[in-house]
């Protein structure tokens, strides 16, 4: 396991301004990487996206104590991105690409990422339905005999955290979404404790 110090100074930065989602960038053999960092979903999430037309993105699930496992999901993936060669005297491992993100990770919160930002990223790695519709229209209580799909709560989930996923399943809401960002209702999101 490696244990991101880092992500610990940032998150009690945010905490003290009462943030749960940030975003940084971040460099590593000459190649940038746009990272969010999710803190409203156990266990926390670090999203490494690289840049280009057809982006690759990596996802870390950050345990307590700041602590993940020690490999990356796609290391060839990461290889081609970084261009990293054979070197016969230094094998690269994870270990060395988690170190320098671990002394880069800013102290301070500066930004929060767009939950349809948050969205396009999570849809590279986790299960969600309907990927290409991101802007949020509304709630629809669902009907006896029919519950939430697990994806529809994944999506939840990863544009607005564990509370609002865990609100959505245990009253059996699904929350609605469309490829229309002019149908975008964020007035609507707080709908859903009166339903």
């Amino acid at each position: 396991m490696f244990e991101f110090t880092g992500l610990k100074a940032l998150h009690k930065d945010m905490m003290t301004k009462g943030e749960e989602r940030a975003t940084f960038p971040f460099e590593f053999n000459g190649k940038t990487f746009s990272c969010i960092f999710l803190t409203d979903i156990i266990p926390y999430r670090l999203y490494l996206t690289t840049l280009g037309l057809l982006p690759e993105v990596f996802e870390l699930e950050i345990e307590k104590g700041y602590r993940t496992k020690s490999f990356i999901d796609d290391y060839k993936k990461l290889l081609a991105y970084l261009e990293i060669k054979y070197d016969p005297t230094h094998k690269f491992v994870p270990f060395d690409f988690f170190e320098a993100l671990n002394r880069r990770i800013p102290k301070e919160f500066r930004m929060r990422p767009d939950y349809k930002d948050t969205l396009r990223v999570a849809a590279k790695r986790r299960n969600i339905e309907e990927e290409a519709k991101i802007y949020f229209c509304g709630w629809r209580r669902n009907a006896v005999g029919q519950n939430v799909r697990e994806k529809n709560l994944e999506k939840t989930r990863s544009a607005f955290g564990d509370a609002k996923a865990e609100m959505c399943k245990r009253k059996n809401i699904s929350s609605c979404w469309t490829d229309c960002g002019i149908e975008e209702d964020l007035k609507k999101l707080n709908d859903i404790i009166s339903m």
